[in-house]
């Protein structure tokens, strides 16, 4: 009976890695310890000091990823949109393959975290999660001392879709002695959201402790605001479409310009015929992860 479930065992370890499927873990020791022919994507938490709570969030290891070698990685730190999580970019659509699919033609190979931003925006909300914090202290040590990560500024990238977009827009403007690339796919950057507006009636994130959304807050912690002396040059990837109904282009377009004028370099794709959708990502987050492996 023994020798039967030990081959069974051993069978179901061969269709799982064939098949590619996604294994959890919750240690250090068991996200990085194996050699594996194929790209693993751990899904792991880790205690936030800065939120006070148990994070959860993937991690993609490339093929071939050796965590006893010397050679280390260059690093992606994926976001979500509203109302998502961190498994969002991984089961909405497959972005296990799509990076499969980029860094072989690319001839490239990356570590990628798909972070858990609830419906924060990835700020430091007034009197409610500081997911901002989080991240820069929490979540990029923590990936820093469990993976072999690039230490060069040259290799270090944030990007997201929608709220996503905005985050990694800021982030790496704010945070540029870290990050040197962004890349963003239908990015919330508004620069005036209707009073009537679902969003802004029922997201807290920029709250003053007064109201729900406060203007005087979103404007203060705009992306372009970082822009200053000290900046250091940003590469950035911004695709949306024309027929965005949630983020209006007008509004990328005027965020892409700014940007241009303070000499970033900037790829800018357009789109039509598309929306603020699920439909819509699935096409477009691709070429996002291409332009980033050639610009790794």
């Amino acid at each position: 009976m023994k020798l039967y479930v030990k081959r069974f065992l051993v069978i179901l370890t061969g269709v799982i890695a064939m098949l590619g499927i996604t294994t959890f873990t919750s240690t250090k020791v068991d996200a990085a310890a194996k050699v594996s022919p194929i790209s693993m994507v751990t899904t792991t938490t880790m205690y936030s000091k800065q939120m006070h709570l148990d994070w959860n969030y993937d991690v993609y290891l490339p093929a071939g990823y050796n965590p006893k070698s010397n050679k280390r990685y260059p690093v992606l730190y994926m976001m979500h949109g509203l109302y998502g999580n961190h498994r969002n970019l991984l089961e909405r659509f497959n972005s296990q393959q799509m990076l499969d699919g980029s860094m072989k033609r690319n001839n490239r190979k990356a570590i990628v975290v798909f972070i858990d931003g609830f419906n924060s925006f990835y700020i430091n909300q007034k009197d409610g999660l500081k997911v901002e914090s989080a991240i820069m202290k929490d979540m990029i040590p923590k990936i820093n001392s469990t993976y072999k990560v690039s230490k060069s500024r040259s290799d270090h990238a944030v990007g997201g879709i929608s709220m996503g977009g905005y985050a990694a827009a800021r982030l790496s403007l704010k945070y540029s002695n870290y990050f040197s690339k962004a890349i963003m796919v239908s990015p919330s950057v508004w620069y005036s959201l209707p009073k009537d507006n679902l969003i802004r009636k029922n997201m807290h994130a920029f709250t003053d402790g007064k109201t729900n959304w406060s203007d005087k807050v979103y404007d203060s912690l705009f992306p372009t605001k970082y822009i200053n002396k000290d900046t250091k040059p940003v590469k950035f990837y911004v695709e949306t479409t024309s027929g965005d109904t949630t983020v209006p282009i007008k509004n990328v377009n005027r965020f892409v310009k700014t940007l241009k004028k303070d000499k970033f370099s900037v790829k800018y794709v357009k789109d039509t015929g598309d929306n603020h959708n699920w439909t819509y990502w699935t096409k477009a987050t691709p070429k996002a992860y291409e332009w980033l492996m050639q610009e790794f």
